[in-house]
């Protein structure tokens, strides 16, 4: 890529060579085809070094970074698409079998064609021609380089969703040109633009995001050009794919975090692997990690954050007993079975899938639950029997006479005493999320504890009609929480009236009221009319089961939050390494 972002792939030289090369074999090896997506991140990257500016078309602020770009002059324009055209040559000397520029998520290109951040008055600026000059010289430079051979796409948004900005029939006029153009082979259409605050959370959208979101914006682009259109945008099920391509509404299904979720998918449609396709739920932690320059991982798929894919049987079949059906216990005991041991779930509960079942009776987060129903499904594959209503004490795992122990028992719901409370009840999400019955007309949510269980609470109370304000200690609410699903949740919440107040904590409470104090500069205020609140000051480890167990001949491995409260593909991550040890 061309981006200074430090967790990209840097063309800038020749260095970059023999990796491509050995990727494109890779991929070649096994059939496929793979192209190299070329970016310039103009104004929405976030500058890390001092000294550094970003370009852009005009000198426009982005809401994401808060940068303001550096206008580029007519000879940096012409730099910039001399430097793409030999990074394609590099991409072709490294044995791929094409190029895609990235026109979209207010990318460069897209900042050149959107009226939103192209402010100019010479010839790159104006009317809707003189906009398109940029992306249209580019393309011919990079199609000049790459030579008759190659594969030349575009990915571009349908529609920037924004006021003033880039709409439908604007991008089918600017996609009917490039298509007429002949420069390219393909057209890849995704949405929105990273300049505002949503721009993340909408075109790589979170759960609950409506699958195929983006496939009326292909199917109108497809309508007016003579190229093949691919689409994109929370396309999770390869039923739902196949759907799209015969009702003609594009040529190709992109499903990128899809196959992160399941590199499989293939594979297991056509009946080459046994077990069922593990489906996206939409969790978006893949994305969060990529934004905070970590490696990539997965709510469902564990195999990205351990070592080793592949499951090797076990050297013996050990009788294996695992405590606790949430999501790790499920992960070690789907893994264990997988690898040969005979292994039996147990759980206090009448339900399995521990918090996350939990969280996943939220409207918002619903898709939570194929975490749990994909495990479920796999385990019934492997006949693993799942004993519920079992609280397992010590010496009746002992009776069990099993050769390993997994405890996985998760962690405990805790709620603070507020004096003064008598008329206004305090529950904790946990309560009000397994459909304890509440009534109130106002409630404060009080959220410390880290992760979304504060504000899918305060979802649950806003559908009830009951008034809803989340307050916390941090400087914003959910800052812990990534973009994508941070932003989408303030949008969600804040249609619905919900208020969000950082940087406080509860004073005092009184009858039907709490008074509120500032962390910062200790100023109270006072919230009058409360009948609810909802604490949630995290989880604590329920990590009874873990130690006493040395002078018993028993295998024990502990994994997930009764170790300490984490998060949900970490637990499973832990698990899926556990399991592989037994």
């Amino acid at each position: 890529m061309l981006s200074v972002n430090k967790d990209s792939l840097w063309n800038l030289n020749d260095d970059i060579i023999p990796g491509y090369r050995a990727l494109s074999d890779a991929v070649h090896q096994q059939g496929g085809r793979i192209l190299a997506q070329l970016a310039h991140s103009g104004g929405t990257v976030l500058i890390s070094q001092p000294g550094r500016e970003s370009w852009s078309a005009s000198a426009v602020r982005s809401e994401t970074t808060g940068n303001i770009a550096h206008e580029m002059t007519p000879r940096e324009i012409r730099e910039v698409i001399d430097a793409h055209a030999r990074a394609a040559k590099r991409v072709a000397a490294g044995g791929m079998d094409g190029v895609e520029i990235l026109g979209a998520f207010g990318f460069l290109p897209q900042a050149f064609l959107s009226p939103l951040t192209n402010r100019r008055t010479d010839h790159y600026g104006g009317d809707l021609e003189n906009r398109m000059r940029f992306l249209l010289e580019l393309l011919e430079a990079v199609k000049g380089a790459l030579g008759p051979d190659f594969v030349l796409g575009a990915r571009l948004p349908g529609d920037e969703f924004e006021p003033g900005g880039l709409d439908l029939a604007q991008m089918k006029e600017i996609c009917r040109t490039v298509s007429a153009s002949g420069l390219v082979d393909y057209l890849n259409i995704i949405a929105h633009t990273n300049i505002t605050h949503l721009g993340r959370a909408r075109h790589w959208a979170p759960t609950p995001t409506p699958h195929g979101v983006f496939v009326h914006l292909a199917a109108a682009i497809r309508a007016v050009v003579n190229v093949p259109v691919f689409t994109v945008g929370r396309i999770v099920d390869p039923a739902h794919a196949e759907d799209i391509l015969a009702r003609g509404q594009a040529d190709m299904v992109g499903m990128t975090r899809a196959h992160i979720c399941d590199p499989e998918i293939l594979p297991k449609i056509q009946g080459k692997v046994k077990s069922k396709v593990r489906i996206c739920a939409g969790a978006n932690v893949c994305i969060a990690n990529r934004y905070a320059g970590k490696a990539i991982r997965c709510i469902q798929n564990a195999t990205l954050s351990t070592p080793g894919a592949a499951l090797s049987p076990a050297e013996r079949s050990k009788s294996v007993a695992v405590i606790g059906a949430g999501p790790a216990g499920l992960e070690c005991a789907r893994i264990s079975a997988e690898r040969g041991h005979r292994v039996t779930v147990f759980d206090a509960a009448n339900r399995p899938g521990g918090q996350l079942a939990l969280w996943a009776n939220a409207p918002s987060t619903r898709e939570l639950a194929r975490v749990i129903d994909w495990r479920l499904n796999e385990l019934e594959r492997l006949n693993v029997s799942i004993m519920l209503n079992r609280l397992m004490e010590r010496q009746d795992i002992l009776d069990l006479g099993a050769d390993a122990l997994v405890i996985a028992t998760g962690a405990l719901d805790t709620c603070r005493d507020f004096a003064g409370t008598a008329s206004i009840r305090v529950i904790s999400p946990h309560e009000l999320l397994g459909g304890i019955p509440v009534t109130a007309s106002r409630a404060l949510v009080l959220n410390e504890g880290r992760g979304q269980a504060g504000l899918a609470a305060a979802e649950v109370l806003l559908h009830q009609g009951i008034t809803a304000e989340i307050v916390t200690s941090d400087i914003a609410v959910a800052a812990d929480v990534d973009p994508t699903n941070r932003s989408a949740w303030y949008e969600r919440l804040g249609r619905k009236g919900c208020i969000f107040t950082g940087a406080h904590i509860v004073d005092s409470v009184n009858e039907q009221s709490v008074t509120l104090r500032n962390v910062f500069d200790d100023r109270l205020s006072t919230r009058e009319g409360i009948d609810l609140i909802v604490d949630w000051p995290g989880c604590r480890a329920n990590d009874a089961l873990i130690s006493g167990w040395d002078e018993h001949p028993i295998e024990v491995v502990s994994v997930g939050d009764c170790r300490a409260p984490r998060t949900v593909e970490v637990a499973i991550s832990e698990a899926a390494a556990a399991a592989k040890a037994l």
